[in-house]
């Protein structure tokens, strides 16, 4: 898979992020991202975050694969398609919920997931998260009224899940 390294997102990362938001099946699976995809949007994204939490891009060498992050509480990914199916975002995803969670006032970190994304809702299965309910909401790219699942990590259980052993980070991922 090679060596994965995270970083803020900076400027000079908008052509790269904007081939990734610029695949469909990439983008209808994201909450607040546009179709088509906007230029102007993806430099706005292009940036270290401003607000509570954090962004990373994950890379491999110089290449940006996709991000993950947890802002305002709230875990959120991307990854590039041709990535799909290698264990990249469970990696990455779980490094993002370790660092988040060094935030001691941080009680919880909540996802979602569309209705027909199996694979996101698996993802955050692995990572011990629980799905706390359903509803409908309007999804930007596809432009209509869309199922949406919300999950749910607690820190308790996170920290149940750290002292039995459950929840590990091999040194390499660090």
């Amino acid at each position: 898979m090679g060596e994965l390294s995270y970083r803020a997102l900076s400027p000079v990362d908008a052509d790269a992020l904007h081939d990734i938001v610029s695949d469909w099946d990439v983008v209808r699976q994201l909450g607040s991202w546009p179709w088509p995809p906007d230029r102007a949007f993806t430099q706005s994204r292009s940036k270290p975050y401003d607000g509570n939490g954090f962004v990373w891009g994950i890379f491999r060498g110089r290449d940006l694969l996709g991000t993950v992050g947890v802002t305002e509480g709230e875990l959120g990914y991307a990854l590039k398609r041709s990535e799909w199916g290698k264990g990249i975002m469970t990696r990455a995803a779980r490094r993002a919920v370790e660092h988040a969670f060094r935030d001691p006032k941080l009680r919880k970190i909540t996802a979602s997931t569309w209705g027909d994304n199996d694979a996101s809702a698996h993802l955050l299965m692995k990572l011990s998260f629980s799905q706390l309910g359903e509803k409908v909401i309007h999804s930007k790219a596809r432009g209509v009224p869309t199922l949406c699942y919300q999950h749910l990590l607690s820190r308790t259980h996170w920290d149940g899940l750290r002292s039995r052993g459950e929840w590990t980070i091999a040194a390499a991922e660090l």
